[in-house]
């Protein structure tokens, strides 16, 4: 009988650089095969997979799809089964990356380049959730994972054995995405995402309503409220959430999440109300051009903008504009990572804008609209799957969530160590 065989490539105890390979039938898949995005630095790659027939790609964040191009160094490359909508939001993402190595470390300093990007681009196939499709003897089934648009997990049969590859999941609602998926068909091994292990998310609506307050009150003083997060589905949900809890104003968007709206609009069908995010997204005004942006940073307004650490883009513009004005508030909307600007902004009051170190006397808000589950979710998850073993991924802490599954929960989990291989 066959077997089915999974190694961790990339993204054991840390969040980037995810890879999985999995091998069944003669057919080498990789589930996912990101960056890690080190502030300041070069993005941080996994190690090189030879001979591969197929990528799963659960989403196009590039922790999970950074180091697709890679695989096309050499011509043509495998086929990338995702959503749609992916693919789209990749077309915007790795050009990105590119002009963000390029001005950081100079031409050439990635590893693949403009060419390797298109070829990749060239060979997604697009599937459907809850429609199996096969490569070679595989079984492949994708669920909604709640993460963003296109998001998914991959249920993988073969021979009579079952894996489900998370990647990332929410098992909350919320404004733009209905919860991942939890009626699943048989799981044999789970291989499941833990950012957020130990950790608990405040109330999403709770959120919602101080981010509505915070921007009353900035604009009852006459400040420019600078909303900063991701461009891909954050400054959406935000648009969102802000228009449901009432407010009526003026909101412009600025940086790539711009280009990133009129993804996810054309593909409305992957989000959880498609009206609202027509509403939401029709009331804002896209900041085309410089000339706008003065005005904007002159205003007592409202600016959705990049980027959500604040490493770079419009939001540099709008806090210098500001600098000086207590009133004005820059408004973090998730998490920001050891030695990026929003941390070093959050923790010390100060950051990096033009080269130049720079007190930022604005107010400073940090909120949680994370994608991910929490604590609770992940548990979920496990119940809901009520696999024979678990092997979680993508978090610090995967070491000791493997431990509180096995005795906590009371299924079998472990970590192996990069290249071991675990067969079913």
């Amino acid at each position: 009988m066959a077997h089915i065989s999974v190694q961790i490539v990339g993204g054991r105890t840390e969040v980037g650089r995810t890879a999985i390979l999995l091998e069944a039938r003669g057919k080498r898949i990789l589930l996912d095969y990101g960056v890690k995005l080190v502030p300041k630095k070069s993005p941080l790659f996994p190690p090189e997979v030879e001979d591969v027939d197929a990528v799963l790609l659960t989403h196009a964040h590039l922790d999970h799809s950074g180091a697709i191009p890679l695989l096309f160094r050499n011509g043509d490359g495998p086929p990338v089964y995702a959503v749609d909508v992916t693919a789209k939001y990749l077309e915007i993402l790795y050009p990105d990356a590119l002009k963000v190595s390029r001005q950081r470390d100079g031409p050439g300093a990635m590893p693949y380049g403009h060419r390797e990007v298109a070829r990749a681009l060239r060979n997604f196939r697009s599937v459907e959730y809850g429609v199996p499709f096969r490569i070679g003897d595989i079984e492949i089934t994708p669920f909604n994972s709640g993460h963003i648009p296109g998001g998914a997990m991959f249920h993988i049969s073969c021979d009579g054995v079952n894996v489900l590859y998370t990647g990332d999941f929410n098992t909350s609602q919320t404004r733009l995405m209905p919860p991942a998926e939890l009626d699943l068909p048989k799981v044999d091994l789970l291989i499941t995402e833990s950012t957020y292990a130990f950790k608990e998310h405040p109330s999403r609506s709770g959120q919602e309503r101080l981010l509505y307050a915070l921007v009353r009150q900035t604009l009852k003083k006459r400040g420019l409220a600078i909303v900063a997060g991701f461009a891909i589905a954050r400054l959406t949900e935000v648009a969102m959430a802000l228009r449901m809890n009432g407010f009526s104003g003026r909101m412009f968007l600025d940086g790539m999440a711009r280009r990133a709206l009129d993804v996810t609009e054309a593909y409305s069908d992957r989000v959880r109300d498609p009206d609202l995010l027509h509403f939401a997204g029709g009331s804002l005004r896209k900041v085309s051009g410089w000339q706008l942006r003065r005005k904007v940073a002159d205003s007592s307004t409202v600016v959705l903008t990049t980027s959500g650490m604040l490493e770079g883009g419009p939001v540099h513009y709008y806090i210098k504009s500001r600098l000086g004005d207590p009133e004005s508030h820059i408004v973090l909307t998730g998490y920001q990572i050891e030695g990026t600007e929003g941390r070093r902004l959050l923790e010390e009051g100060r950051m990096i804008i033009d080269g130049s170190e720079v007190e930022v006397d604005l107010r400073v808000s940090q909120l949680n609209f994370s994608a991910h589950a929490d604590m609770e979710g992940l548990v979920e998850m496990v119940k809901a799957a009520s696999p024979r073993l678990v092997i979680p991924v993508h978090g610090e802490e995967t070491e000791r969530f493997a431990r509180y599954i096995s005795e906590e929960l009371g299924f079998e989990a472990f970590l192996p160590s990069v290249g071991e291989e675990v067969t079913l």
